[in-house]
């Protein structure tokens, strides 16, 4: 577990032990009621900073990608949370503003436990029970987005409500440091397309077999990226404007960037056929910890289908110099659906700390442990292993690796859902 992994839990389960001082003259059924109550406050309130994707904050979780893992757990949680504290009522002679308030905040409590139910529901589920249905990602966003203003309800409930402590139980500075915390950050969050986006004109379109190759140069201040990083990208034109999370496969010294977008979904195919050369983007990042220059001195890269973005990204900036020895190898079903190919081999041709392999399924049949080590010039024993593409061919290679006596010295991947 990371180290803010730690933090958040230990946050939210901080919230619960200040419960027991503040409601000692109480019963069991209040006690337990109160500590939920507060845990889910506090675990809502860190769900809604997280979500403004602090930067400062990634190396605590070791990137983007583990922050919203947590970001999701947490929210799990805090669905269960405030169903206890539902179901079990507390029970006490407890002290109030005014009546009208402590009215007022019992209804924003009810009407808000009703609707958190709901959206939490739907931004943990992503498809229906016993059905093929998945709830489409642009109506998951949109929901998700009354979250704030439910949280906003919740801290005017825990606020108002007749409680058993009176605003100077350290309990009440606690909830009140975190419901000005979610406050704010879901303002923040309503800010992003202002504050943190980057206006990017598209000056080239290119659609291949494999990917969509989208190029643009920035409009006024270009995105601050590292090779191997992802950005929020998102296309001024209907049907395209909600923002996804795609890496980033090239960037200049200009700012100039590159993406290469596989049609999957629904998104990507309608962008596939919708961007056009002169379409305004709007690009946020970069995030992730995905670069080599952090790794060891021998390094193997594998990269699956279009999981060969960011290495793109990183070979393209290669220059001899970085004191490791690389391999890469990038397996497709077939080798009409590869990109970047002349990158890859140009750099090969050019430089000595770095070696290409292309694994083509279709003629070379499925890759595995032992093709992977046989076709590596870096020996994946004690060797850093970079991958990033289908999870289930990472896990086939790690266990096949380890089969041979070849385990890697570390495996780097990013876990890259945000649903």
């Amino acid at each position: 577990m990371s180290a803010g992994a730690v933090l958040v839990w230990s946050l939210i389960g901080f919230a619960g032990l200040l419960v027991v001082p503040a409601v000692s003259h109480t019963n069991a059924g209040t006690t337990f009621s109160l500590m939920a109550s507060s845990m889910a406050f506090t675990g809502m309130a860190l769900a809604l900073f997280m979500a403004t994707r602090p930067p400062f904050i990634e190396r605590l979780f070791g990137g983007l990608d583990r922050i919203y893992q947590t970001h999701r757990r947490v929210g799990i949680t805090v669905l269960v949370l405030i169903l206890v504290h539902y179901f079990i009522t507390p029970d006490f002679k407890g002290l109030s503003l005014t009546g009208g308030l402590n009215k007022l905040a019992a209804d924003a409590g009810k009407y808000a436990f009703y609707a958190l139910v709901v959206l939490l529901l739907l931004s943990i589920v992503k498809i229906v029970p016993k059905t093929k249905v998945e709830i489409p990602y642009h109506f998951w966003r949109l929901t998700h987005r009354f979250i704030g203003l439910l949280f906003v309800m919740a801290a005017f409930h825990q606020t108002f409500i007749k409680r058993p402590y009176d605003g100077t139980a350290m309990l009440a500075t606690y909830l009140n440091i975190f419901a000005m915390i979610g406050t704010l950050s879901y303002i923040y969050t309503q800010l992003f397309p202002w504050l943190r986006t980057r206006t990017y004109e598209v000056f080239d379109v290119a659609r291949h077999e494999g990917a969509t190759i989208i190029s643009a140069r920035p409009v006024r201040r270009p995105l601050r990226a590292r090779p191997g990083q992802f950005g929020f990208f998102r296309v001024n034109k209907p049907g395209l404007r909600e923002p996804h999370p795609f890496t980033i496969a090239g960037m200049e010294d200009d700012g100039t960037v590159r993406f290469a977008i596989k049609p999957l979904g629904d998104y990507t195919k309608a962008l596939r056929d919708g961007i056009a050369i002169g379409d305004r983007l709007k690009l946020e990042g970069g995030y992730g910890h995905f670069n080599h220059r952090r790794g060891s001195k021998k390094q193997i890269w594998l990269a699956g289908g279009i999981g060969v973005t960011p290495f793109l990204a990183m070979a393209g900036r290669l220059k001899g110099d970085e004191g490791q020895d690389i391999h890469m190898v990038y397996c497709v079903r077939d080798r009409s659906e590869a990109i970047g190919l002349d990158t890859f081999q140009t750099q090969a041709d050019k430089l000595s700390n770095f070696s290409f392999t292309l694994h083509d399924s279709k003629t070379d049949g499925r890759l595995d442990a032992a093709k992977l080590a046989a076709s590596s010039a870096v020996d994946p024993a004690g060797a850093d292993l970079w991958f990033c593409g289908p999870p289930l061919l990472r896990k086939s290679i790690e266990k096949g690796l380890k089969d041979l006596g070849k385990t890697p010295r570390r495996v780097e991947f990013e876990q890259f859902e945000f649903r």
